[in-house]
C-alpha cells in the first residue's frame, strides 16, 4: 500500500450473514483513532443486548500498520482475525468492523465460526463506499501580513488547507499539505522570510 494515498470507507455500512441458526450482523465504519472505534463499537453492542458476542477488528495508520483484533469470548482466532483479514483484503485503513452474533442453538465449530465472522465482515465492507484519501503532512507557519495571502493561495493550489490561524504581531497558521509538498515549498518560503515548523 502506498503511503502517499490510502483507502478507507465513507460512512457506515452493514452486512448480515446466517450460518445454520446463528445470525451474524456486521457493521463497518470509518475511524480516526482507537478511542473513536471503542465508542462506536460500544454503541453497536448496546443496540444488540441479546447478542452473545461483539467481536471486532480495526486498522489505523497511513500505511495501515496499526491494528487490533478481538474474539470477545469466541474460541481464539475464530472471530477477530477473520474480520481483520477481510479489512486487509480490501486494503483499507482508518476502518473498523464489529460483528455481533445471535446464537441459534447449533455449534458451528472453529471452521464454521471463522467462515461466518469473515463472511459477515465481507458483506459489510462490500456494502461500504470505498474512497481514496491523500496522506497529509502538517506544519506551523509564521509570516508577515504582506506574505499571508500569497502563502494561503499557494497552500490551496497544492491541494492543502489552512486549519487554523491567529493574527497578532505576525500571522501564524496551522497548515496541511499532501505529503512531500512541504519539502518542495520550503526553499522558496525561506527566501520570503516565512518560518516553518513541521509537525
Amino acid at each position: 500500500m502506498s503511503t502517499e494515498r490510502y483507502r478507507t470507507i465513507e460512512g457506515t455500512s452493514e452486512g448480515i450473514h446466517r450460518e445454520l441458526a446463528s445470525k451474524f450482523i456486521a457493521r463497518a465504519f470509518p475511524i480516526a483513532n482507537e478511542a473513536e472505534f471503542k465508542r462506536i463499537a460500544e454503541r453497536f453492542g448496546n443496540e444488540h443486548p441479546a447478542a452473545r458476542h461483539v467481536c471486532y477488528a480495526w486498522v489505523l495508520g497511513d500505511a495501515a500498520d496499526h491494528h487490533r483484533a478481538n474474539d470477545d469470548g469466541e474460541p481464539s482466532g475464530t472471530a477477530g482475525l477473520p474480520i481483520l483479514r477481510r479489512i486487509r483484503s480490501f486494503e483499507l485503513t482508518y476502518c473498523g468492523v464489529a460483528v455481533v452474533r445471535y446464537f441459534g442453538g447449533t455449534l458451528l465449530g472453529k471452521p464454521g465460526l471463522i467462515q461466518a465472522y469473515g463472511e459477515a465482515a465481507r458483506l459489510a465492507l462490500e456494502a461500504a463506499r470505498i474512497i481514496e484519501r491523500v496522506v497529509m503532512e502538517h506544519a506551523s507557519i509564521t509570516c508577515g501580513y504582506e506574505r499571508f495571502d500569497g502563502l494561503k493561495a499557494e497552500v490551496l493550489a497544492h491541494g492543502g488547507a489552512i486549519t487554523s490561524s491567529t493574527f497578532s504581531a505576525n500571522c501564524r497558521a496551522e497548515i496541511e499539505l499532501p505529503k512531500g509538498t512541504l519539502a518542495k515549498l520550503l526553499p522558496r518560503w525561506a527566501l520570503l522570510g516565512i518560518e516553518v515548523e513541521p509537525q
